[in-house]
């Protein structure tokens, strides 16, 4: 029977907040991380001051780039948000804004969606509402009223949740008949030959079948066996080689890292202490030990990584260090709750709260299911469902100006008025075509716009992805429904 007040009285336990506080500092980190490489790689100009068009996402047309200036001030203030969210000052305003300002760059381009984005933007929203300030932070040292020991045992699960809803929903996603057969990863890997040891292997068909079926089952089960106290330790080594391996074949930025930060989530609340404590009692040989064991891990992470970075390089000796604690130690989570719990009106509303929110977590992933199609061809539902690494789609375009007087289609040349990289997203995702078919239509005096596209996914057929007796520009892209005018 489900005792209601039981699991109130349980989520509002208080726990350690060294974990919660770690997590912070980690993720302020690789935030930090993350804005360097916009700076040293030029992608403010490249991806929103270069050009001349910039794809939106629905309802937020209105959403535009600043200036050259204003995007690079825009950059310096998130790189000190990433400062003052790991050290904890000022942390509810700066934890606030960062959200806000990460989301809005997020907005000025579809063409650059990546689930990771979506993951800090996800993140950084809970971040902004949660204590995580209350342990290592400077808040806590100038502000004693704040300095707390302990958080709501619910902060931790609620953080728990949303970094499992990543594996089980990418694991969910994997279930279809493409990736089954092996695809598209076996169009991927053997153009990774050059992978150390085993790329040889890549092309070999059972090779394919048992890294993509390594990968759905990585994915089905962290969430239940990285909560699961004896199994912890081994999906969390399973998980750290998973993104190493992803991180070197892949070009997916600052996930595989953040990620394997993110493992610490599920560790005791105390684990940061508990480490420390743990680490003080060794003799100076058993830390010696230690270290070395440390930087092996740090170096083959930057092995994986193919150059060296100072984040990849802390993380992997971290997070080394931190399986060999809990290989040894293995401590359970419900030794870390105290026994007063809070309980009260606070704790109702609490769950109210959070129950709408992990609701708006399960059922925005799973829209596509009630759409018709597959949505890696059709694009519908595939957006902020955690769909990664499911689909790679090679188009033929052409887009065709028809003048109203004359009924003359006339072809447009190439692809004008984009950069490269937004080429190379738009034939094959239909909300992007539209918007390009309108933006087409305004600088041809708001004649219609056509376009034959073919595209083939996962290297089945070639076949025609919108009604090319369509006028493009007086069409809408809904991600929650059908939209008539992509052909299944």
């Amino acid at each position: 029977m489900f005792h209601y007040k039981k699991w109130i009285s349980r989520l509002n336990q208080p726990v350690h907040a060294g974990s919660l506080a770690a997590f912070r500092i980690l993720f302020g980190l690789v935030m930090l991380w993350e804005v360097y490489r916009y700076f040293d790689r030029g992608w403010i100009e490249r991806y929103w001051v270069d050009p001349v068009f910039n794809f939106k996402y629905e309802w937020f047309e209105w959403v535009h780039p600043l200036s050259a200036d204003g995007m690079t001030l825009l950059f310096y203030l998130l790189g000190i948000l990433s400062v003052t969210i790991t050290i904890g000052l000022f942390y509810r305003v700066s934890a606030t804004l960062f959200f806000l300002i990460f989301t809005y760059t997020f907005l000025l381009e579809q063409a650059r969606y990546l689930n990771h984005f979506y993951l800090v933007i996800l993140i950084s929203f809970l971040m902004a509402i949660l204590p995580a300030h209350r342990g290592y932070s400077v808040d806590a040292w100038l502000f004693p009223k704040l300095r707390k020991a302990v958080v709501p045992f619910w902060t931790v699960c609620l953080m728990q949740f949303q970094i499992g809803i990543v594996y089980f929903f990418g694991g969910i996603a994997k279930l279809n008949a493409d990736w089954i057969t092996g695809s598209p990863m076996d169009a991927w890997l053997p153009r990774r030959s050059d992978f150390p040891g085993v790329g040889e292997y890549f092309a070999v068909p059972e090779v394919v079948f048992f890294i993509s079926y390594s990968g759905l089952l990585l994915d089905l089960l962290a969430l239940p066996l990285l909560l699961y106290r004896k199994t912890r330790p081994y999906m969390a080594a399973a998980l750290v080689m998973f993104h190493l391996t992803n991180d070197r074949l892949f070009t997916i930025g600052i996930f595989p890292w953040f990620m394997i930060a993110a493992l610490t989530i599920f560790l005791p609340p105390s684990w940061p202490r508990n480490l420390r404590n743990y680490l003080t009692r060794k003799s100076l040989n058993q830390k010696l030990f230690l270290t070395a064991i440390g930087l092996a891990g740090a170096f083959v992470g930057i092995w994986f990584h193919e150059g060296y970075s100072t984040l990849p390089f802390l993380t992997a000796f971290m997070i080394t260090i931190v399986l060999v604690w809990d290989f040894h130690k293995n401590p359970a989570v419900t030794k870390d709750l105290f026994k007063e719990p809070v309980a009260g009106k606070v704790g109702s509303l609490v769950v109210a709260g959070l129950s709408i929110w992990i609701l708006i977590q399960l059922l925005v992933p799973m829209r596509h299911v009630v759409i018709p199609g597959n949505p890696s061809w059709t694009e519908e539902g595939h957006r902020f469902a955690w769909h990664m690494k499911l689909r790679s789609k090679s188009c033929n375009e052409q887009f065709y100006v028809k003048h109203r007087d004359t009924g003359e289609k006339v072809a447009i040349q190439g692809m004008p008025f984009l950069e490269n990289w937004q080429r190379r997203k738009v034939s094959a995702r239909p909300q992007l075509v539209i918007q390009y078919a309108s933006f087409l239509s305004e600088v041809n005096q708001g004649q219609p716009v056509y376009a034959d596209i073919e595209c083939s996914l996962n290297g089945a057929s070639h076949r025609q992805l919108v009604d090319p007796d369509v006028d493009l520009t007086g069409v809408e892209f809904r991600d929650w429904k059908k939209n008539d005018w992509i052909l299944r």
